[in-house]
């Protein structure tokens, strides 16, 4: 990704390629494990990169796609083609690209895992490159955070609304 090999990558270098490709700066402080940048015009519905580094080390971690919210179930299947193009076919896939939960995975030899998603019934596309290198060794890290906020939502997905006598 913009010339850096994402496997090995400190946050200085990503920072580095980030200034040289031409993305706006969100947000970019030692203070937080995430630097945001604007990148409307890299792919289509993109609004924004997310970059997330380990504490220890500042190593990439992680990188979030942020997609604009779109009604068209269509979109992850665009995006799955553009990762397919590079990378070749998923390791696996589960859901429909129709509808439904979807998602897609990669595994490539550097340990970087890409993952090309939709969650139901939002329809929001996500892309996601994990450093599984980095986040195994992460001991309080940004995977835990993830695990710990996907079991809320999965908690508050079983949550009666307030005006719903229980």
């Amino acid at each position: 990704m913009f010339g850096v090999r994402l496997g090995t990558a400190t946050r200085e270098v990503m920072r580095q390629a980030i200034r040289q490709a031409g993305l706006t700066v969100h947000r970019e402080d030692g203070a937080f494990q995430e630097d945001i940048y604007e990148a409307p015009n890299l792919m289509p519905g993109l609004l924004q990169l997310k970059f997330s580094y380990a504490r220890q080390g500042q190593k990439l971690a992680r990188v979030d796609y942020v997609f604009m919210t779109f009604s068209d179930n269509a979109h992850v299947e665009d995006v799955k083609l553009r990762i397919e193009g590079r990378f070749g076919a998923p390791l696996r896939v589960t859901g429909r690209e129709e509808s439904g939960p979807y998602q897609a995975v990669w595994r490539l030899p550097d340990e970087m895992e890409i993952v090309v998603g939709r969650e139901w019934p939002k329809k929001t596309t996500y892309l996601r490159f994990l450093n599984l290198s980095v986040l195994t060794q992460a001991p309080a890290g940004l995977e835990r955070e993830a695990v710990k906020a996907q079991r809320e939502k999965i908690q508050n997905s079983q949550a009666l609304p307030i005006w719903v006598k229980q």
